[in-house]
C-alpha cells in the first residue's frame, strides 16, 4: 500500500523556505539545541493550524439540513478563527514595520550604536507573531 502525499503548492513551499530562513537568521550564533527547538515549534505550529483549518471531506454532498447546518456553524466558526488571526498578525506586522523603520531613521540620521539597536530589532522582527498567544485563548 502507497503512502498518498498532497500536492505542494510551490507557493507554500517558498513560505515554509523564507520561515527556515528567518529562524535561522535569528538563531545565528546560538547552541544547535536552541535552532532544533525553535524548528520543532514551527513545525508542530504548522501542523496544528494545518489541522485546525482542515475541511472533513465527504460531508458537503449530503441534503440533510441537520448537516448542512452543522457545516455552515463548523465553516464559520474557522473563518472567524482565520479572521482574528489573521488581524492579530496584521497588527503585529504593522508593529514590526514601524520598529524597523525607526530603526533606518536612527541610523540615517547619522547616530551609531556599533549595531545594537539593528540586531535587537532584527531578533523581534525575526520572531514568530504572537498568534500563538491567540490560539491559546481561543481554545
Amino acid at each position: 500500500m502507497r503512502t498518498q502525499h498532497a500536492p505542494i503548492d510551490p507557493v507554500e513551499r517558498d513560505i515554509a523556505a523564507v520561515q527556515l530562513d528567518e529562524l535561522a537568521l535569528a538563531h545565528n550564533g546560538q547552541p544547535w539545541t536552541a535552532w532544533k527547538d525553535a524548528v520543532l515549534q514551527w513545525h508542530l505550529r504548522a501542523l496544528a493550524t494545518a489541522r485546525a483549518e482542515a475541511w472533513i471531506p465527504g460531508l458537503s454532498n449530503h441534503q440533510d439540513p441537520v448537516v448542512e447546518e452543522a457545516l455552515n456553524r463548523f465553516h464559520g466558526h474557522h473563518v472567524r478563527i482565520a479572521i482574528s488571526r489573521l488581524r492579530v498578525e496584521n497588527i503585529e506586522l504593522r508593529r514590526k514595520v514601524l520598529d524597523a523603520t525607526k530603526c533606518a531613521l536612527f541610523y540615517a540620521s547619522g547616530a551609531t550604536d556599533a549595531g545594537r539597536r539593528a540586531n535587537t530589532v532584527l531578533r523581534e522582527l525575526l520572531t514568530p507573531p504572537a498568534i500563538e498567544n491567540m490560539r491559546e485563548s481561543s481554545h
